[in-house]
């Protein structure tokens, strides 16, 4: 799908204007339609962004500012300031908005907990179930969330030739800006 000029021009000025702001503390924007800022984070050094799948509860407490931290087994290797899409898993099934990535913390689960484990919104046997066996725990620390003005469905995902992963996987930057405008139609 081929992107209209004037689109990757505002996307240009948005990401430049977002990149100026960096500094700024958590925000929490509607994007309501073509004329609102889009990203809500700053140019990837290489272009690609990272989709994560996140259970319903966790992605709303994202979307409401309770959930400042996202736990992974895995570390996803992506500057600070790179996109984050939050999709909605079963049974939401759609991508619900997106976030600035604005570092990865490691540690081993003991000390991510006590780190970060307020900002999780995550109870601790649920934590101790999800670690169990790990010796490694990441912390992706959010910022700058974007709540999708519609909702991306599981069809339109898959559409544009995204499969939704079990846990991330990345994304080119064409298919990011597929995926936001769908979020702003």
């Amino acid at each position: 799908m081929k992107i209209p000029r004037a689109a990757q021009e505002a996307v240009k000025v948005l990401e430049a204007g977002i990149r100026a702001a960096a500094g700024a503390p958590t925000q929490i924007r509607r994007a309501n339609g073509p004329h609102s800022s889009r990203t809500g984070v700053g140019e990837t050094g290489n272009g690609r962004a990272l989709f994560i799948s996140v259970k319903p509860r966790y992605a709303d407490a994202i979307l409401q500012g309770r959930k400042t931290v996202e736990l992974r087994r895995t570390r996803p290797n992506l500057p600070d300031g790179s996109l984050v899409f939050l999709y909605s898993s079963t049974p939401t099934r759609a991508v619900v908005g997106w976030a600035r990535l604005i570092g990865v913390r490691e540690g081993t689960p003991l000390e991510i907990w006590d780190e970060y484990g307020h900002a999780a919104a995550i109870d601790a046997p649920d934590y101790e179930i999800y670690f169990d066996g790990a010796e490694q725990a990441f912390a992706l620390e959010l910022d700058c969330v974007v709540i999708a003005a519609q909702q991306v469905p599981l069809s339109v995902i898959r559409s544009i030739g995204i499969q939704p992963p079990q846990s991330w996987r990345y994304v080119p930057a064409d298919v990011t800006t597929q995926i936001q405008e769908s979020a702003l139609a």
